[in-house]
């Protein structure tokens, strides 16, 4: 599984899908949540982001997560929820990132 999380890092399609995967160790509780929770949790980071990036986060651009003993794993098949965006405000260490393609 590599450092510990699998993510997509080149422009999503329709025709593609991403996935990843965070091991619980590399995570606080409370990034945790937030990433269950992205959608609704992303809206405190968007004035940050500056008004030339648009910002995909209604409820039909999330991504699908689910929590396991030891991971909280994520996929989509879309162009929507900027994942690494939201993961690097919420202070998530790239080092422990590796992109899944597809």
């Amino acid at each position: 599984m590599g450092a510990g999380m699998k993510i997509k890092v080149d422009h999503v399609t329709n025709s593609s899908s991403a996935s990843f995967t965070i091991l619980k160790k590399y995570l606080s509780q409370f990034q945790m949540d937030l990433i269950m929770n992205h959608i609704e949790e992303s809206h405190q980071f968007i004035i940050h982001r500056g008004p030339q990036t648009e910002i995909y986060n209604s409820p039909g651009d999330a991504w699908r997560i689910t929590e396991t003993d030891d991971s909280i794993e994520g996929w989509t098949s879309m162009d929507n929820f900027d994942m690494l965006w939201f993961l690097d405000k919420i202070g998530v260490e790239r080092r422990f990132i590796e992109w899944d393609h597809s």
